[in-house]
């Protein structure tokens, strides 16, 4: 047995893995909650910034994400946002700091906020974003890097980039063209234009609309339904859906079946279908 100094993987007093993120004990900027059925709820915690993400938020969502990871107790992950607005967006003062560095380290920088994004994106637990108001600029890319957007009609949606003469340059040029189009992408980029909840749902940029005091509702009633579902398989197909918009038809299908190829050797397969030869409900394990 190795010495505590000696251990090449530092896990917490849970058993998770740390893993190369800084470790945050104490929450300044989210709030979270997990519901017994094992639903992990995270509130952007700035009000009085709307939300905004600054670098110790972002350090603060990256790590209750990367334990998520590992936590089979956690089954969906919802975001959204305390107060009058889902997300604002970057800190101005962090944007004041990282556009003063040079060009090589502002690339670094920012890299980690991309990271962010790229880290919901890539967990194979489904996560969804309830959009209780404002959401702009960063707060649109870290909704869209969710798999699923709930909206309250009072939601709008910015990206107000060229108003400061840049562009949204954390996942909207890129992960936006092909869930509204191209056009709507330029309209939203180009003429910095906001798009109201209800134009949201018609184009596609959110998968439902509610009224405010039913949004959190009838989105953990839909978490609610995908913990019904096998975990292994929402995974993988979350993986497969994502890498097909980057690749041709061929090694699409190519990767469809690689995928199921892994997913029929699962205890849920077989549970799925004794199932349904039995006329039941599955019961799901993840295994």
């Amino acid at each position: 047995m190795s010495s505590k100094s000696e251990q090449s993987v530092v896990l917490d007093e849970r058993g998770l893995p740390v893993g190369f993120l800084g470790r945050v004990t104490d929450f300044l900027t989210i709030a979270t909650e997990q519901t017994s059925d094992g639903i992990f709820i995270i509130k952007l915690n700035r009000p009085n910034r709307l939300n905004a993400f600054d670098e110790q938020m972002i350090r603060e969502m990256r790590s209750v994400i990367w334990k998520a990871n590992f936590d089979d107790t956690i089954r969906v992950i919802v975001i959204t946002g305390e107060g009058r607005a889902f997300c604002s967006g970057r800190d101005i003062n962090g944007l004041d700091y990282e556009n003063n560095l040079e060009t090589p380290g502002y690339r670094a920088y920012v890299r980690a906020n991309h990271e962010l994004f790229d880290d919901i994106e890539a967990i194979e637990k489904p996560v969804i974003a309830a959009v209780n108001g404002i959401c702009a600029g960063g707060g649109v890319e870290m909704a869209i890097a969710c798999d699923f957007r709930m909206a309250s009609s009072n939601a709008t949606f910015l990206l107000p980039e060229n108003q400061l003469g840049v562009i949204p340059a954390s996942g909207a040029c890129s992960r936006m063209i092909q869930m509204i189009g191209i056009g709507r992408l330029k309209e939203m980029v180009m003429a910095a234009l906001p798009v109201s909840a209800e134009e949201a749902y018609r184009i596609g940029l959110i998968n439902r609309l509610f009224s405010e005091e039913e949004l959190l509702p009838q989105t953990m009633a839909f978490a609610r339904e995908l913990l019904k579902r096998a975990p292994q398989a929402m995974g993988m197909g979350k993986h497969i859906i994502n890498m097909c918009q980057n690749v041709d038809t061929e090694t699409g299908r190519l990767l469809e079946r690689l995928g199921q190829s892994v997913l029929i050797r699962t205890h849920d397969n077989k549970e799925g279908m004794t199932s349904f030869r039995e006329k039941r409900r599955p019961h799901f394990t993840g295994k």
